[in-house]
């Protein structure tokens, strides 16, 4: 990652901790996320349905209903999210075809990073009653 890229990720994980304290805000910021999922998912190629994953396990999380993931990792996952909510980040969402480079970049980027608590997330998904949320 650039150091632009790698400097705001780290201002939107250290805002996303703060923001952890109030699982009402999160949950508000996970509803955000999911619609502009919705809008862009086509522009954001093969991190589209990893992102899709992190926004349920904060939804699920901030819901009280998934507390299997330390908040060391949790606010990797608010930080990924917050970070793609933001039209203004290193590279702004709105430049045609290279807008959401940096959005896919850090999202690959925290995937790969969280891969054991992403599948971890996965697996509980199937034991419980939620229907994960289709984007398309």
């Amino acid at each position: 990652m650039s150091k632009d890229i790698n400097s705001r990720a780290k201002e939107a994980e250290k805002h996303a901790e703060s923001l952890l304290k109030d699982p009402v805000s999160v949950e508000n910021m996970a509803q955000k996320a999911q619609e502009k999922l919705r809008r862009n998912g086509v522009k954001l190629g093969d991190v589209r349905q990893g992102l899709g994953v992190l926004i349920r396990l904060l939804r699920s999380w901030s819901g009280g209903k998934y507390k299997g993931i330390s908040i060391s990792s949790l606010a990797i996952v608010a930080g990924t999210v917050f970070y793609f909510l933001n039209p203004f980040d290193a590279i702004p969402d709105f430049l045609p075809i290279i807008g959401f480079t940096d959005d896919i970049g850090l999202i690959a980027f925290a995937i790969s990073r969280l891969k054991g608590e992403f599948h971890k997330f996965e697996e509980w998904e199937q034991t419980v009653d939620v229907k994960p949320e289709v984007i398309s």
